[in-house]
């Protein structure tokens, strides 16, 4: 999306950013504190129905406690293959009138839409009093999250992102290897994804035209905060939006909650000091087809002294041959998908879709797996909706996983560009036009509640 501010609109949008992404609702919805359903069945709102939507949907819907009361989708064609998991559920194409006219009759939702509308949609579920069940990233922008993640905390909802990985039998045993300090002091930590890899367009230009819109598609619901532009079949629904920068936040906005999950979440690291791409840039239209980001983070107890630098790769690009090498292993032998921590001892590979390994092999041969299992990510969620436990990727963590992510893409619009980051004051000190990436841009006359003017 190109996003042309003055100094005048970056002031407006940074005090929308107080007024209304922090906190402020439409009139007519007066902020709810959420109760837990305690007792009785959780009744739930799908919001998304295909796609993702789906898979979180069948994930939710296996817990035995959960009732789906209401499916939502902008494309009501996607409701169909929903429908199984609630025959009783009232059907919706519009969230904004689901949200009205079931209230008092829900307790949650989850939002498994395109990632330029999480932050609408859940902000305002939350002022409702809903708990609420976000696919990651968990937003589009780094301002929309922390406003995510203070209205979780002033309506004291329960909230979890959808990174499953979280809670996957994998991480606990890397996060448990971890933990005994085998590899010593950290020192420098890559992570990769063979992200777009096929899965959706990037490094691609606006298609020229228009088509007809389907029956079923409401477009205008479906553009919601983005800018206006022609329906093109094939091009954005379903699914191949994640690439656009109107929509989507590219493979590191995809991957990064998935797979550098692990980095502030082992090391117990706030946000970074500075960030620098040294790749292409988005063309105006779409993400770059790789990109590589440098990190650095404050040391602490867990590193070595000085910045710990972290470094994110996709696209297929890997982490250095001589990096390898020194550890015994090469570009080959490693996932396609994977976080990998240097320590002064040897390293640790934590991979969300297989075991961990630690680095150089040899030197680890008598190191047992730790025997800890993972949990439902989904079930876990309800479960603390039901004042049973704890979520365990809260707004309040999935927050700052994501807003590191999305620093990365704001990186890559000022290539081999050193960004100094005040994480405090949410600005860059010595880059100013680099400022209102950190905010949304949302389409003029498009009213969200609890989000836009």
């Amino acid at each position: 999306m190109s996003q042309t501010f003055d100094r005048r609109s970056l002031l407006v949008t940074a005090g929308a950013a107080t007024a209304t992404l922090l906190g402020a609702c439409a009139t007519q919805t007066q902020r709810q504190v959420a109760p837990r359903a305690t007792g009785r069945k959780l009744r739930h709102g799908a919001i998304a129905c295909g796609g993702m939507g789906f898979s979180d949907l069948r994930a939710l819907a296996s817990h035995p406690e959960i009732e789906v009361v209401a499916l939502c989708d902008v494309d009501t064609a996607r409701i169909e293959g929903a429908r199984e998991f609630g025959t009783n559920a009232r059907e919706f194409q519009d969230w904004r009138v689901m949200l009205d006219e079931m209230a008092g009759e829900m307790d949650s939702v989850h939002v498994s839409t395109p990632d330029h509308m999480h932050a609408a949609i859940a902000m305002a579920a939350m002022a409702r009093g809903l708990h609420v069940y976000c696919q990651k990233p968990l937003t589009k922008t780094v301002a929309e999250a922390r406003a995510m993640r203070r209205m979780a905390e002033e309506t004291g909802v329960v909230t979890q992102m959808g990174i499953q990985n979280h809670s996957n039998q994998n991480y606990a045993r890397a996060l448990a290897l971890f933990r005994q300090g085998l590899i010593g002091k950290i020192h420098e930590v890559h992570v990769w994804s063979d992200r777009p890899a096929g899965w959706w367009p990037q490094g691609v230009e606006r298609p020229e035209g228009s088509d007809p819109i389907p029956e079923t598609l409401d477009w205008d619901a479906w553009l919601g905060v983005a800018p206006e532009r022609p329906f093109k079949a094939g091009e954005y629904h379903p699914f191949k939006w994640r690439g656009r920068e109107d929509f989507g936040t590219g493979a590191q906005g995809d991957m990064a909650c998935h797979l550098m999950d692990p980095v502030p979440w082992f090391l117990g690291l706030d946000s970074p000091l500075t960030i620098r791409s040294d790749g292409p840039a988005p063309n105006g239209e779409s993400f770059p087809l790789w990109s590589r980001v440098h990190y650095t983070f404050a040391p602490n107890r867990l590193t070595t002294r000085g910045p710990l630098p972290v470094t994110w790769h996709d696209g297929g690009m890997l982490p250095p041959e001589d990096l390898l090498a020194s550890l015994g292993t090469d570009r080959a032998s490693l996932p396609k998908n994977a976080c990998l921590f240097v320590g002064t001892e040897g390293a640790l590979i934590a991979n969300p879709y297989g075991e961990p390994q630690l680095l150089p092999a040899e030197g680890y041969a008598e190191v047992e797996l730790p025997d800890v299992k993972g949990t439902n990510h989904w079930h876990q969620w309800i479960d603390a909706c039901r004042g049973e436990g704890e979520a365990s990727a809260p707004f309040d963590y999935a927050a700052k996983l994501t807003e590191v992510a999305l620093l990365g893409n704001i990186a890559l619009r000022f290539p081999h560009e050193t960004l100094t980051y005040d994480g405090d004051a949410m600005r860059f000190p010595d880059r100013p036009e680099a400022d209102p990436f950190l905010y949304p841009n949302e389409r003029a006359g498009w009213k969200i509640e609890g989000l836009g003017a």
